[in-house]
């Protein structure tokens, strides 16, 4: 995330030099003039439309005008990382957008298509997503609404974040206001702000998941869904929610916080393990049917294994209940480097050929849920 803040307004070419519209004619180099219609290049206060793979080679910056990215256009860095900043004016992306580090500082975002900020999304303004945005690090403290679908390795979100989609990330660090509508699934979850999972939507974490704000002790879950945690929760300030919400620990659970509200909470001690805290008298535990952490262990846990670990020359995913749908690798800077779709197994078995050393996140996509695990590759 430091490349984000590192990310100065030297790159930035300041003045309204250009205001005519200028459209790509063919693919090529951002800064070929044979590119585009003008038979010129583009700078900084251009209205730049794309229609075709332009090809950024050198960091971009401006203040006004405007880049958009049509349905089959593309705007992709060339062999080296390439930064895209904005300070004003507006970028439309309906098309394919592949760099390196961006950051909207003001102006005007829209995306429905794919957004690849390969290692980091600086987003201190509004976004309403409609398409696809994978980003390695992703910062956001403004106002972000997802419609359909944001992934990748670590999202930190200090503004008002909304899900109506799906998300996905190996680690989430929640530290103002989030609301969940739809889908999430972490690795490993931290909420220090105000946490909404609304009825009749799931949140999963698989791996260990914590509530609690270490500095002001204000951080609140309003749980009125269903929230799954495969291994440790532990609580140290609020932990709310009604009669529809269903709380699941695959693990241990600690609470030295409060629990109120009239919700069902279920581990595998049936209440939680360490309680020094304090629990409304309306909360009930393990009522929701068959214990929700017996179908944790049965349906996720002990179904997937993914060995060895590190990998030396075969790595092999098994699912002993579920058929394995896809699988895809990815590495630290959030590139998938593997993908392999309609398995439609419960084995799948992948060569170390296949990978330079190194660590990488595995989704494996079985029928009702996404599982994420991190591997080495010697």
């Amino acid at each position: 995330m430091k490349h984000l803040f590192t990310l100065t307004m030297t790159i930035f070419m300041f003045g309204h030099l250009f205001s005519q519209t200028i459209t790509s004619v063919s693919n090529g180099s951002w800064t070929m003039p044979t590119t585009w219609d003008c038979s010129c290049v583009p700078m900084p206060g251009s209205n730049v439309v794309i229609n075709h793979t332009v090809t950024l080679t050198t960091n971009w910056g401006y203040t006004s005008g405007s880049i958009t990215v049509n349905v089959n256009g593309s705007l992709i860095q060339d062999s080296s990382p390439r930064a895209l900043a904005q300070n004003g004016g507006t970028f439309n992306n309906a098309g394919t957008v592949n760099l390196s580090k961006m950051a909207f500082f003001n102006g005007t975002l829209t995306n429905s298509g794919t957004l690849n900020a390969i290692d980091s999304l600086y987003l201190p303004i509004n976004l309403t997503n409609t398409g696809t945005v994978i980003s390695n690090n992703l910062y956001s403290s403004g106002t972000l609404v997802n419609n359909n679908e944001i992934s990748g390795v670590n999202f930190f979100n200090d503004g008002n974040f909304t899900n109506n989609g799906q998300i996905q990330f190996a680690n989430h660090y929640n530290n103002a206001v989030s609301h969940n509508d739809g889908t999430m699934t972490f690795t490993d979850y931290t909420n220090a702000g105000i946490f909404y999972n609304d009825e009749n939507h799931t949140i999963t974490m698989t791996n260990d998941c914590t509530n609690g704000d270490s500095l002001h002790h204000d951080a609140h879950w309003y749980n009125n869904g269903l929230t799954e945690i495969m291994h440790d929760f532990t609580n140290t300030d609020t932990l709310d929610g009604n009669s529809s919400g269903s709380f699941c620990v695959g693990s241990n659970s600690i609470n030295s916080g409060a629990v109120l509200g009239n919700f069902d909470f279920c581990s595998q001690s049936g209440n939680f393990d360490v309680n020094t805290g304090t629990i409304s008298n309306g909360i009930t535990y393990c009522t929701h049917g068959i214990s929700c952490w017996e179908g944790i262990a049965s349906n996720t846990l002990s179904t997937i294994n993914v060995f060895p670990n590190p990998v030396k020359e075969q790595l092999i995913i098994t699912s002993s209940k579920e058929v394995i749908e896809k699988v895809e690798m990815v590495n630290l800077v959030g590139k998938v480097v593997y993908s392999l779709s309609e398995i439609q197994q419960q084995e799948v078995n992948i060569s170390r050929k296949s990978f330079s050393s190194g660590i990488y996140f595995i989704n494996v996509y079985l029928t009702n849920t996404v599982l994420v695990t991190k591997i080495i590759v010697e």
